[in-house]
């Protein structure tokens, strides 16, 4: 019993040992918070620059192919406009192309040039832009472009096709342009009824697109060409670097990174947690656009996680001091409960355990019944089987025992027959004797384990209730491919076989099946034995297979104890250590031992 003497020493020491465990709760929380973020913080801001990343890329990708697609549909438009194509063939409608050539020029201001050369390779018609989104106008000076590359590439193209050419400072006289000029062409072949008429050619500022696909807050984003120069650089005067500096890729990134570049076989790719490479096409030509998260961008990630860390250290330590605050205040009231609590605990647990006791020796009373009237049931079932094997040399001695009398009684009794009737009745004396010696085997009481033949088992187990089969009519096979041992008992196991086959029996009676069957199969499965044992009855009720193991449940109403299969899967599973199943197939049940 808890006395309450020493309850405020308690108090105190609890107060103590509870405000101080707290303390070091927290202090282990908040360090095993910081090892795990600080472990998981790398993977994780590498998860969010993926997924942020890819949103931007694609982003910038779109905005990049629909403007290539924009003004490829431009310039094809133009193409297959009738007037345009009538002064081509008859130089008809001069004003009109005029004026329609000017009015495309003023509403894309990042035309820097519309040229017509013919078939020969004059220029017949030139309009110029000097600088985006200055005026348009019409220029007279114009040139033979016969000898220039672009006019070349785009002849040999059919017709609809439209060519693009590389992306690159634009050259006067000789000379880059300065300042530089970025430049793409387009062009496409005219023809009409098949017949070549030259080209139509737009010059685009490219200067614009290119500073908006490279403006991030969060990246900074380099353009290079399959050669690994610089279209763009973070640092403006590494742009066009091929025409300058000659600044490299290979300057700025490892060699590992521009190996995965040249390598990859997809659009984009993503390296060492921050660097996404997303490639751009224009035609046949390749652009690499490299995102690289900003040195910015990673300190605020960093500065975000030591501030969310901060915070919650100091939260959780002014919860540690307000729970100990709170539990130490109410440690009196706790104790005192205590104290009761214990005292009625201990109450309880003498009545707990005087009524396990009782239920316990309820228990064992119901064992003890139930392994009597198992016994009572083994013995019912020995004295039908010997009945069943006494009654045939019952019968023969009784006939045996009747002619010798008649014999006697009219004096034709010869020593012969006496003699022979003699041997006879010893014979059929002898067979019950034999009879009673095998039911004296088989049930005796054997706890010894050993190795024994599971087919000399069945064997022992027909030796007994054989006649029983066959007064039913009953047909029992044994399927074996090889001679399989089992260690146990063997008495026991014969028992649990001679109740599997009992019931079959007693199923397929009560079916009224003609020509009842009784398979018994045993084989090896992997390093287990499995026994089946079917008959043809029909099979078990479904409502009824689930209850079938359980003691005192019987479906032979007077006939049955409901305890046979109890015990039979008591002793394969709680003595053996295998397995006892029931399931039903298409002709009747299959009872399954797996050991």
């Amino acid at each position: 019993m808890i006395k309450t003497d020493n309850l405020s020493k308690e108090n105190k020491k609890f107060g103590f040992k509870l405000f101080f465990s707290y303390i070091i709760f927290t202090v282990l929380l908040i360090s095993t918070i910081t090892i795990i973020h600080i472990y998981f913080s790398q993977d994780l801001n590498a998860e969010k620059f993926a997924r942020e990343v890819k949103l931007q890329s694609i982003e910038k990708k779109d905005k990049f192919d629909k403007y290539i697609k924009t003004k490829k549909d431009a310039l094809q438009a133009i193409a297959k406009n009738e007037y345009f194509l009538e002064f081509v063939d008859k130089r008809t409608y001069k004003y009109y192309i005029d004026l329609l050539l000017l009015t495309i020029m003023e509403s894309n201001k990042d035309y820097m040039q519309i040229r017509y050369i013919d078939e020969k390779g004059y220029e017949t018609l030139r309009f110029n832009r000097d600088k985006h989104s200055l005026e348009a106008y019409k220029s007279n000076i114009l040139q033979n472009k016969a000898n220039r590359y672009y006019f070349k590439e785009v002849s040999q193209l059919k017709k609809n096709e439209v060519w693009f050419s590389q992306v690159d400072l634009n050259i006067e006289h000789d000379h880059v342009e300065k300042p530089n000029k970025p430049v793409l062409r387009v062009g496409i072949p005219l023809y009409i009824k098949d017949e070549f008429k030259g080209i139509l050619i737009i010059n685009i500022f490219m200067k614009e697109l290119l500073e908006n696909i490279t403006k991030s807050a969060l990246y900074d984003i380099y353009l290079v060409d399959d050669g690994g120069y610089y279209l763009k650089h973070k640092d403006s005067k590494y742009d066009w670097s091929i025409y300058d500096s000659k600044r490299s890729i290979d300057e700025d990134f490892e060699i590992d990174f521009i190996r995965k570049i040249q390598n990859r076989q997809s659009q984009s790719l993503i390296y060492n947690g921050n660097t996404y490479v997303q490639s751009l096409f224009i035609d046949n030509q390749k652009i690499n656009m490299i995102l690289v998260e900003k040195d910015e961008s990673k300190l605020e990630v960093e500065n975000n996680n030591n501030k969310m860390i901060l915070t919650i250290l100091v939260f959780a330590i002014l919860m540690a001091l307000l729970f100990t605050a709170v539990f130490t205040r109410a440690i009196k009231n706790i104790f005192e409960l205590v104290v009761i609590q214990a005292d009625e605990l201990h109450e309880l647990a003498i009545n707990l355990d005087n009524k396990v006791t009782m239920k316990t020796l309820e228990n064992a009373k119901k064992d003890r019944l139930l392994q009597n009237q198992s016994k009572l049931a083994e013995l019912g079932d020995m004295i039908g089987n010997i009945a069943h094997q006494w009654r045939h040399p019952l019968t023969r001695l009784s006939l045996t025992l009747q002619t010798l009398s008649a014999y006697k009684k009219k004096n034709k009794m010869t020593d012969k027959q006496f003699f022979e009737s003699m041997e006879n009745s010893l014979y059929q004396i002898e067979f019950m004797s034999n009879t009673i010696d095998n039911f004296k085997n088989f049930y005796k009481k054997d706890e010894k384990k050993s190795d024994f033949i599971i087919k000399d088992a069945i064997e022992n187990v027909l030796n007994i209730i054989g006649t029983v089969l066959d007064h039913s009519n009953i047909t029992l096979t044994i399927s074996c491919e090889e001679e399989i041992n089992i260690y146990g008992n063997k008495n026991e196991f014969s028992q649990v076989l001679m109740n599997l086959i009992i019931n079959a029996k007693d199923a397929i009676d009560e079916q009224r099946i003609e020509n009842g069957k009784i398979d018994i199969l045993i084989i090896k499965e992997n390093k287990k034995i499995r026994i089946d044992v079917c008959d043809n009855a029909n099979g078990i009720p479904s409502c009824l297979i689930e209850e079938i193991f359980n003691p005192y449940f019987t479906t032979k109403e007077d006939k049955g104890t409901g305890i046979g299969l109890y015990l039979s899967k008591a002793i394969i599973e709680d003595k053996m250590n295998g397995k006892l199943s029931v399931k039903n197939n298409d002709i009747g049940a299959v009872f399954t031992i797996l050991i």
